[in-house]
């Protein structure tokens, strides 16, 4: 009998220590899943940003686009030009020559250069594109999803006489973290992650009922809250994610896009 109890009382043990593991190791297994692939989805701004940026620049309205398609085309198949003085204005030098040539009212002091998009938005330091054809026509897609692509939302930016035009590209993290095996810690990330948005935030009445109704109340809402005063998104559950660019402050045009976790 008293060997049966012994017997019974190490499975017990065996049993305990399996469980305290098991809560460890699952946590840090979530950590390490959830910031490998955050940061696969950042990196994807070294590609992202230069691609929007060209094609808004080639656009003759200087306007960004939320339609994959034109971006993928303007990837393989458009130009970036490339601008520069013939002659270069700050030497003395050329000034005889410039008053000449100026003669004619059409003439510019200005050389352009046109050169594939693939070969100049993705090259590495020997001018040679990093890129396949198919992994360019995979920039849409969110990695580690079935095909989800990257949100794409513009906004103009007016102040005063300043009016520029501003993108917004974001990856939820719903789509690209593994929910079905780690539902509790990614509930337990976003909860983290809305609690630090939520007290970093300017104190408003909204902000003080969302902090009342706790993540879950809050992403769950018919009505939605909504973030952003002049261009509002709503707080749901696919606001938290990584983003690049902002709808709300005129960065995209100093390139200052701060890819982030939200």
């Amino acid at each position: 009998m008293k060997k049966v109890l012994q017997i019974l009382l190490l499975v017990a043990i065996v049993g305990l220590v399996y469980w305290i593991y098991g809560m460890i190791e699952t946590p840090v297994k979530f950590e390490q899943h959830f910031h490998q692939r955050e940061a696969a989805v950042i990196e994807a701004e070294e590609y992202i940003v230069p691609l929007v940026q060209a094609y808004r620049d080639a656009n003759p309205k200087k306007q960004f686009t939320t339609n994959w398609d034109e971006l993928i085309d303007f990837a393989l198949n458009g130009t970036v030009e490339y601008r520069s003085q013939i002659y270069d204005e700050n030497n003395l030098e050329n000034a005889a020559i410039l008053a000449e040539l100026r003669k004619d009212k059409n003439w510019k002091n200005e050389r352009v250069v046109a050169v594939p998009a693939r070969d100049t938005l993705f090259d590495d330091a020997l001018g040679t594109c990093r890129l396949t054809e198919e992994q360019i026509k995979n920039l849409r897609y969110i990695p580690f999803t079935d095909n989800v692509e990257f949100e794409l939302d513009t906004a103009t930016y007016e102040l005063g006489t300043y009016k520029t035009h501003l993108i917004r590209c974001h990856a939820p993290y719903i789509k690209f973290i593994d929910v079905q095996t780690y539902n509790q810690e990614f509930w337990n990330k976003l909860d983290e992650k809305f609690n630090l948005f939520i007290n970093h935030s300017e104190a408003s009445e909204d902000f003080k009922k969302m902090k009342a109704d706790g993540l879950k109340k809050t992403v769950t809402k018919e009505e939605k809250y909504k973030i952003g005063s002049a261009h509002p998104i709503d707080m749901d559950l696919e606001f938290f994610g990584v983003t690049f660019g902002s709808l709300e402050e005129p960065t995209n045009e100093a390139g200052n896009w701060s890819a982030k976790g939200n």
